[in-house]
């Protein structure tokens, strides 16, 4: 059995690969590109490195983190706002991609009792499809607010795109409905949301995809994972405001929309349903 005797951290980009050891501090720099990933991947291992932290890069971690984990390496997908956090806490300001993925390797480290969060590719699939929709939603939004100021002839060339956009989100829609159906976790995970008053299938959808943790977490957990918890703000006979901070917002958004107050528009509705 190799010994482990290093941690790993790799600082993701959409064109390089930024990677550095803890402890030692060696360094490997590198393609986001199929060759490149297998030699980092050899590099890792060359070191004995078997648990490896990466930031979350909106996408860009992912095949980085499929490859070494069919490579049979423990690997966490970290926040990048707690790896900046931890850098502060520590005295380490500076930011270069280098650096970053040092930062990563001694986080890791803090972190490698901890069991990784397994993933699912076709729930990932799905929480792609749903972001992507709620892009085609916002721009269809963006578009609509912007007729009522057109001239005629302005519109009438423009209005072909709102219809366009509403026919892809229409597919996408179909799309998203048979994709959670062939999936029974997930299916089952709709049918148990959209039992909640005001919760209907797109924000049951979206809820089941965008925060696969529910049903596994405390209430408490779910809430401060969302973003909704108020943190306190106290220090001896002060007592502060509590707020809320962070967490992830386009399920807070979905959220929020299902219980949204009366005083909203019908087209404030459609911006955000």
């Amino acid at each position: 059995m190799t010994q482990i005797h290093a941690f790993g951290g790799v600082d993701v980009g959409k064109a390089c690969l930024d990677a550095a050891l803890f402890p030692g501090g060696a360094r490997w720099h590198g393609g986001n590109h199929p060759e490149g990933r297998q030699e980092l991947i050899a590099w890792l291992g060359a070191h004995g490195v078997r648990i490896v932290g990466l930031e979350a890069t909106g996408g860009y971690e992912r095949p980085l983190r499929n490859e070494l984990r069919a490579a049979g390496a423990s690997v966490h997908v970290l926040d990048p706002a707690r790896v900046r956090h931890f850098a502060k806490a520590i005295g380490r300001r500076a930011k270069t991609d280098a650096i970053d993925a040092a930062m990563i390797a001694e986080f890791t480290a803090q972190l490698h009792s901890l069991p990784p969060q397994p993933t699912e590719p076709e729930r990932e699939a799905i929480a792609d499809l749903v972001r992507t929709r709620r892009l085609l939603v916002d721009k269809r939004a963006d578009i609509e607010k912007a007729l009522v100021r057109l001239p005629d002839e302005a519109r009438a060339l423009v209005y072909p795109a709102v219809e366009a956009l509403r026919v892809a989100i229409a597919d996408l829609d179909a799309q998203i409905a048979q994709r959670v159906q062939a999936h029974s976790g997930l299916a089952r995970s709709v049918q148990v949301l959209e039992s909640a008053p005001g919760v209907g299938p797109i924000t049951a959808v979206a809820v089941a995809t965008l925060l696969p943790e529910l049903g596994l977490i405390s209430g408490r957990q779910a809430a401060a994972l969302l973003g909704v918890a108020p943190y306190p703000d106290d220090s001896g006979q002060r007592h502060g405001k509590r707020r809320i901070a962070g967490g992830r917002s386009d399920v807070r958004r979905v959220l929020y929309i299902g219980f949204a107050p009366a005083r909203w528009t019908p087209s404030d509705l459609r911006r955000r349903c």
